[in-house]
């Protein structure tokens, strides 16, 4: 084995160096993208946030079905695709497909509950069948906890927003740290 033995000054030298280097390139992703579109939850300032490139999701005032586009450009009062542009005042709903505001994901503990209520049923069934050697017995308490946890998580899922509507309890805003 080949051990490479440096001074003390070098080691730290190559440590900072390393450092600096690392985060110049994490700076690059932050400094590349600097406007912002923004859906802000008035009261709490929860947030979604897009830039170009982004694809969204959103229904027109006026207009009964969604449109699914990927973002070119955003400006102070606009946000651009390929073939047309979009007024921020022309938004009427947005649906939140792949997108969360900051904070506790409903839809995903929900989803993470309906496995652990099913799975708690099968580790019963398989501990009781296989490894105990035992033949199948139902057991109430455990279907009924396995059945309450599966419910519960069905429940977070349903009633998590799918989508929200533009008005008053959600803003859009206009972000550009180009100027600062």
């Amino acid at each position: 084995m080949f051990l490479l033995i440096l001074p003390e000054n070098e080691i730290r030298f190559h440590g900072i160096f390393l450092f600096f280097l690392i985060n110049i390139f994490l700076s690059v992703a932050a400094w590349a993208q600097d406007e912002y579109f923004i859906i802000e939850k008035v009261i709490t300032g929860n947030q979604i946030k897009y830039s170009s490139g982004d694809r969204i999701t959103f229904r027109i005032k006026g207009d009964d079905h969604f449109r699914t586009d990927h973002i070119i450009a955003l400006n102070d009062t606009a946000i651009e695709f390929h073939y047309y542009q979009l007024g921020y005042d022309e938004i009427d709903a947005v649906k939140l497909k792949g997108k969360r505001f900051t904070g506790f994901d409903f839809r995903q503990v929900g989803a993470y509950m309906q496995i652990a209520g099913v799975g708690y049923i099968a580790i019963d069934i398989f501990n009781k069948t296989l490894v105990q050697g035992s033949s199948f017995e139902f057991e109430k308490a455990v279907w009924i906890t396995g059945a309450a946890i599966f419910a519960g998580g069905t429940f977070l899922k349903l009633f998590a927003p799918k989508k929200i509507r533009i008005g008053r309890k959600y803003r859009i805003r206009y972000l550009n740290f180009k100027d600062y």
